[in-house]
């Protein structure tokens, strides 16, 4: 089987090339505004990457698993993708300061040969120190998290932020890969 991973995010083609994976990269064309974000968190982000596995997944013959995914941070019930703008970064890494917020990521693997899709998702609290707006400030402005869901990389500087995770570290980065694994060996029967 050939892999194809239904996503731009650099970080996640990076945990994959991390474990020796061999794929493709094809964006999808899903319009993410279609998904409500009132939904719960883990039907929202399993509704997302499904759409973005069969649509990749619909472009392509046999032979080939397609991986689609989605990240969001929950906090207060709220469901936060990625900021607009180096405003809405600053005030997002403020409402988190001292405080546990969830990162929930979707997974989804779809078949060419069928278009079987199987989807899981998974959950990791994230325990934020308190962040001086000094802080802030000067991550914002350095890093520009504005293409990371809760406008931050727990990989990257604002680990420094990160007191402790209850959870999978991978899913936080982007993709939950030991989910991914499991998956992928249950359902399809592949071992990457």
């Amino acid at each position: 089987m050939n892999f194809i991973l239904a996503s731009k995010s650099p970080r996640r083609r990076e945990i994959l090339s991390n474990v020796g994976l061999l794929f493709e990269i094809v964006e999808s064309d899903v319009d993410e505004s279609t998904i409500s974000k009132e939904l719960p968190a883990h039907i929202y982000v399993q509704e997302l990457a499904m759409l973005k596995s069969s649509d990749v997944a619909s472009k392509y013959g046999k032979g080939n698993l397609v991986i689609g995914a989605d990240t969001v941070v929950v906090s207060d019930d709220e469901i936060i993708g990625k900021p607009k703008d180096r405003d809405d970064a600053i005030s997002m890494l403020k409402k988190f300061s001292g405080k546990v917020h969830k990162v929930v990521s979707g997974i989804s693997v779809t078949n060419t040969d069928d278009l079987t899709t199987v989807t899981d998702y998974c959950s990791t609290d994230v325990y934020f120190s308190e962040i001086s707006d000094e802080e802030i400030l000067n991550y914002v402005d350095t890093y520009k998290p504005f293409d990371k869901a809760g406008a931050y990389g727990i990989q990257e500087y604002a680990g420094v932020f990160v007191e402790k995770i209850d959870g999978d570290f991978y899913n936080v980065v982007g993709l939950p890969l030991s989910k991914l694994y499991r998956l992928l060996k249950k359902e399809f029967d592949v071992i990457i």
